[in-house]
């Protein structure tokens, strides 16, 4: 709203000051609008992501230069396989299954489940729920291809820590998450993580054997 120079100084501070809660407002709204449309581009593809077979090759690395890698396969968010660098995990509805860097499977002790449960990613409305801040980064590509890259802020809870973590993922062109990356923040040690994800309907989980 122009203040003009003609009106008397009171009247034209109170039309510019009246001015100014209006503006915030529009901004505000303006603001929510984009972070409800993100949101939705973002879980949506994200609730695509858990409803699919898929596998996601996992990296990470903390601030003491310990570093990480781990490839997790999904049927179902109750049917995966994940193989880090010093274990082999194998859950199903009919049992959980763990494999050390020596020696052969056994059945999973219940005192693993906290461990396991780490695996298993949260529901879109959950995450949706940590989540704040959330960006749209603008067009980019994955693999030579037309892609969407979105960033957000999540605070979590990891296996009772209080987990920080700035996120960007990238969408590709049918709606799919196809890669994650995280600058995390726990227990007052920052990591980078970045998780690539692929879609396979090949994939099938069963018992380990051996």
């Amino acid at each position: 709203m122009p203040c003009f120079r003609r009106r008397p100084l009171a009247v034209l501070a109170a039309a510019c000051l009246a001015a100014v809660p209006l503006v915030s407002a529009a901004a505000e709204d303006t603001q929510d609008a984009a972070e409800r449309r993100i949101a939705g581009v973002v879980f949506t593809a994200y609730n695509k992501m858990l409803e699919s077979k898929f596998a996601v090759d996992i990296a990470s690395k903390d601030d003491q230069g310990n570093q990480a890698k781990a490839l997790a396969e999904y049927e179902s968010l109750s049917r995966f396989h994940v193989k880090t660098d010093r274990l082999e995990i194998v859950t199903m509805p009919e049992g959980t299954w763990v494999k050390a860097e020596e020696g052969g499977w056994t059945r999973s002790p219940a005192e693993m489940a906290a461990m396991v449960k780490q695996f298993v990613p949260k529901s879109a409305a959950e995450l949706q729920m940590s989540s704040s801040n959330l960006k749209d980064e603008g067009p980019t590509t994955w693999q030579g291809k037309p892609a969407h890259a979105y960033s957000y802020d999540t605070r979590l809870q990891v296996m009772g820590a209080d987990v920080k973590a700035h996120n960007k993922v990238v969408i590709d062109a049918s709606g799919r998450i196809v890669r994650s990356e995280s600058e995390g923040e726990s227990l007052g040690h920052a990591s980078h993580s970045t998780q690539d994800i692929r879609y396979d309907d090949a994939i099938r989980i069963a018992p380990p054997k051996g």
